[in-house]
This record gives structure tokens, sequence and C-alpha cells, in this order.
């Protein structure tokens, strides 16, 4: 039988299955349990009768064109596409009510070989076979450390399990990393596909928020009256005042109508376009909506090594100081030592560029801001307390661990927040001060978010890593360059919490009541500009515990 489903390997059109247990009334786990009156409960049928009581099922799944495995009452049905293995699933389920059967509603799996399934104590995962044996620590999974082989599991154990130790060397004969979706066979389950509810995004809109979000491939959005209409495949259209869109951040393949851009570009509303793992591709603006004076006066300012010091200084300081704030608010209860020694190194070198005089170089500030991201990020790693994520060093384009994927993901969509208030204060997004000008990105935009990574992005990561929110079968297997990135259901999720996170208020120096993250943004953009045309000098802005 296993032969069977190796077959199937090197068969990639046969790549979607049904695992399933058939349970009660009669049947439940790996063979046939009584359930009758006047019998003992629990009492247990050998799994040759059920290999005779399910032979019907097996000849009407064969006449219905269906590729069938079974041993017992656990079996694989087979078939060339999801969406009819789907529709086979609907088969298998009216067969077995008429027997009297059904399936186990926890237990029954739509899947493939690259998401990776247990059968017949064999793991399955894209051309990777493993044979798993039962043992006392099987449950007490550890993590494996092996000519660059890397294994995450659980829960810690003292010494690696016999299946650890064969999944390394089926791993190291094929001379491929661990892929995320091996982690099924860790004990993971596979996140739903279904829809998921995100404040601002193509299902559900809220009338206090202002991003939308447009992730679902093959979307189409167009305008009727005073509403944007967006129209996801196979899904009802959802209706969004135009007067509550603020912004449009559109991943991958969505369909912008006429109509849409030419209001867009009247209202002035900046749409921001990335691609479906959310890295940034263009964005959408009206040359009509620049301020020619505060962009003549940013022209100059790039002359003026003073002010451009002065700024990155600021920047620096105020990121140095949200990173420490950081480490002390999620250290509170651990009180690990490492992570209060980067706590005070990240004081010494906030205090250190407070102390750069006017003949220092920006490159300088630069070096600070470096040495403090590296005790930081060896910090924070020492405060993740799923067993399921590491962190070891910081890494993109592309990133290569999961941890740097929901980084990189949470700076992208916190830069494209920062980048379209700046367009709606009339500023180039494009002439920084902390960030150079040696390639053609949003410097300014980069520079501004430096202090809000800790606050919004950081924080939220750890809370989704932490909390279990997230787990690791959530991304893809390495794509070119070694990248792992969210699946599509995980990245609905993130973008659920981001923008609950961005929403969430904080208090802000210069307005007497909390306000929004977002707007705490707005208001430090409103600094910049008073620093750029001289009333003012620029103060970061800092997080308070």
């Amino acid at each position: 039988m296993l032969a069977e489903v190796r077959e199937r390997l090197n068969e990639p059109k046969f790549l979607t299955l049904i695992r399933s247990w058939v349970t009660a009334p009669v049947l439940t786990g790996a063979g046939l349990v009584i359930k009758q009156k006047g019998i003992p409960q629990g009492a247990v049928v050998s799994p040759i009768l059920a290999n005779v009581y399910l032979d019907d099922l097996d000849e009407q799944l064969t006449q219905l064109g269906l590729k069938v495995v079974r041993f017992a009452d656990d079996f694989l049905v087979m078939a060339r596409t999801e969406r009819r293995v789907l529709q086979a699933k609907q088969e298998v389920a009216d067969l077995l009510r008429a027997m009297k059967l059904e399936l186990h509603p926890e237990k029954t799996q739509v899947t493939n070989f690259d998401r990776g399934f247990r059968f017949l104590g064999h793991a399955f995962a894209g051309t990777v076979v493993v044979q798993i044996k039962k043992s006392a620590q099987t449950q007490n999974l550890t993590r494996v450390k092996d000519d660059g082989l890397r294994l995450i599991h659980a829960d810690p154990a003292i010494r690696p399990t016999q299946m650890q130790v064969a999944l390394v060397e089926a791993l190291r004969v094929a001379q491929t990393p661990i892929p995320p979706p091996l982690f099924v066979v860790l004990g993971y389950r596979v996140r739903d596909q279904g829809a998921v509810s995100i404040a601002s995004d193509e299902t559900t809109w809220k009338i206090d928020m202002a991003t939308l979000y447009l992730v679902q491939q093959g979307t189409v959005m167009s305008r009727e009256q005073e509403c944007f209409v967006v129209q996801p495949p196979k899904e009802p259209k959802l209706e969004i005042p135009i007067r509550e869109c603020d912004r449009v951040l559109v991943f991958g393949n969505i369909q912008l109508t006429t109509a849409v851009i030419s209001t867009c570009l009247e209202l002035k509303i900046p749409v921001v376009f990335l691609t479906q793992l959310g890295e940034y591709k263009g964005h959408l603006w009206s040359a009509e909506s620049a301020n020619l004076t505060l962009e003549t006066a940013q022209f100059e300012r790039q002359k003026d090594q003073a002010f451009r010091l002065a700024i990155a200084k600021s920047i620096v300081q105020g990121k140095l100081w949200n990173s420490k704030q950081g480490l002390l608010r999620l250290n509170r209860k651990r009180q690990f030592s490492e992570v209060s020694t980067a706590i005070a190194r990240l004081d010494e070198l906030r205090e250190a560029v407070g102390r750069l005089d006017d003949l220092a170089s920006i490159d300088q500030v630069r070096g600070y801001e470096g040495a403090g991201a590296a005790q930081y990020f060896s910090a924070l790693s020492k405060l993740i307390v799923n067993p399921g994520f590491t962190f070891t060093e910081r890494n993109f384009h592309p990133p290569k661990d999961p941890m740097n994927a929901l980084l990189s993901f949470g700076y992208t969509l916190l830069l494209n927040n920062v980048f379209s208030l700046l367009l709606a204060e009339g500023l180039n997004p494009y002439l920084g001060n902390l960030h150079g000008m040696e390639r053609q990105r949003a410097d300014l935009a980069f520079d501004l978010m430096e202090e809000f990574r800790s606050p919004i992005v950081d924080t939220l990561v750890m809370k989704l890593v932490n909390q279990k929110i997230l787990s690791p079968t959530d991304f893809t297997y390495p794509k070119a360059g070694g990248g792992i990135y969210l699946e599509n259901a995980a990245r609905r999720t993130f973008l659920k919490h981001f923008e609950a996170r961005i929403c969430e208020t904080v208090s802000h120096p210069d307005v007497q009541t909390s306000v929004s993250y977002r707007r705490v943004i707005q208001l430090q953009v409103k600094r910049y500009v008073k620093a750029l045309l001289g009333s003012s000098g620029y103060e970061a802005f800092r997080r308070v515990i």
C-alpha cells in the first residue's frame, strides 16, 4: 500500500488527497468500535473485519474514477485536482452515511504532498518519505542541529528521537533544507484556507479604518456612485464609502478599473502596488498633489549637512530608545541577564549618539544604529518562547526563515503607511537624511519609519509568535534564493493583527488625548515639516512602557 502512495510522488498531477479515519457511530480510530446497546462500551473488532466491511466503499470509489489506498479504516483518496478531491470528500461522506458511518470531522484532512502528511507509520513531504517509529520520547521533541540542517519541534527533550534522526538523514540524502510544510509531521496543523476578517481589507470594512488591503487574487475593484465596489472571485461584493478610504494597498493580481484610478488621483488617495508576497512595486499618485514649497525646501536641505546630521541623530536616538523600551517590556517577567545587558548597551549607544558634535558624519550615526540593531535582535531572539520559531540573525532580500519573513512583511506594511502619509503632507518621500540617495528608493519614508519598527512591527511579531497565533506551517517552502514567506491565509491573519496594532492608541506630547499609532506617524511627519521649514528641531517619537 505504501508503494501506491510512493508512486504518486512521481505523478505530479496527483497532488491532492483526503486523509481520513472513519468513526461514530460504529467506527473510530484505526479499528471498529462497537457502540450498540448491550455490548460493552469501547469493545474493539479487528482491522480484518474493517477491511471486509469497507470493501464496498473501495469498489464504489474506484467506479467514480478515484484512486484509493486503504488499510482497515485508515485510507487515502486521491484525485488530479483540489476541486475534484473536495467533490470526492462529499461523495465519500454520502457513501459512508449509507453504511451508517461518518467521517471524523477533526481527522479528515484535505492536503497534498508539498504540505506533507502521515499515513501508515510514514511521513510524506514533497519527495521525502520517512518511517516514523513510535517511542516513549516521540511526544518530547527537541531541536537538532547537524550539518546546517535544523528541525524545530514542540517540546524540549534530552536527546533526539528516532523520528528526528530519520528526518535529518532523509533530508541530508535529499540535500535539501527542512521545508516548513514538514512541520505537519511533528504535530503542527495547517491553517484553514477560509476567509479571515481583517478590519479594513477586501472582506470586512469598518468606518473607523483608513487603509484598504486588497489581497485576494483575481479581485476587481470598481466604482458605483460614491462607493468603491470590491468583487472577489466567487464571493459577494463589498461596497466601501469612498470618503472613508485614505489609502489602498494592492497585493498581486488585483484589477482596478479606470474609474477607480481616476477617483484616487482626483481625491489624492495613494494606491501602493506590491507583489503577492508584499514586496514594493510602485505607487499611484497625482503630480498635482505635490507641495512645491516643501519639495523645494527638501532639495535645499539636501545640501545642508548640519540639518541632515541633526535629523539623523534624532531618528537614531528615538529608534534606540524605542528598541530599549520594547526589550524592557518583553523582559519584565523573564528578567534574562543577556537582555538586561543589551538594554544597558542600547542606552550607552543612544547617549553616544547624543554626544556627537557637529563635525560628525552621518556614517558615524549609521554605525551606532547598526551596533544597536545587533544588540537588539540578539536580545529579541532570547525572548521567543514558542519552540516552533528561532531567530539567529536579521536577513532579508529574501528573508530566509519564518521570523525574518514576519519582520520583513511587517516593515513593508509600516513603510507603505509612512509613505502614504508623506505623500498626503506634500513631501517627496525619496529625499531622506539618515538614509542617503545611493539608490532610488523612498529614503525619507525609511527615515521616519525607524522609530516605529519596535513599537509597531516587532511588538506585533513577538505577540503573533509567542501566543502561537502563527505556526511554522504558515510559511512557504523556500523559493528562489532561499526566500520563505507567509502563506496566503496566514498573510490575511497578519494583516488583521497589523491593522489592529497600528490602530492601538498611545500618548503623544503634541496632542492632549491618546491617538492611534497611525495618527502618531502623521504627527511625526508634521514635526518633520516644521523642522524642514526651520521653525523647530525634529524630535523623534519615544515610546512609554
